[in-house]
């Protein structure tokens, strides 16, 4: 990803805001979101695992249908 930034600077001359297009934006929050789910799973990825319909089943016992 290659950013092209605009700087908001004050009347020093000194840099106060960047502003960005959408699209960079996005790929930007996009790849801050996969370096944190990448640690979340890095956390959780020697705790035990529980089948998906295990979780189904206790999830449905407190329910009425």
């Amino acid at each position: 990803m290659t950013l092209h930034p605009q700087y908001v600077i004050d009347e020093k001359g000194q840099r106060r805001s960047v502003l960005l297009s959408i699209e960079e934006y996005r790929e930007l929050l996009e790849s801050a979101q996969d370096v944190i789910d990448a640690a979340l799973i890095d956390q959780v990825k020697d705790e035990p695992r529980v089948a998906w319909s295990e979780v189904k089943a206790k999830r449905g016992r407190g329910r009425q249908r």
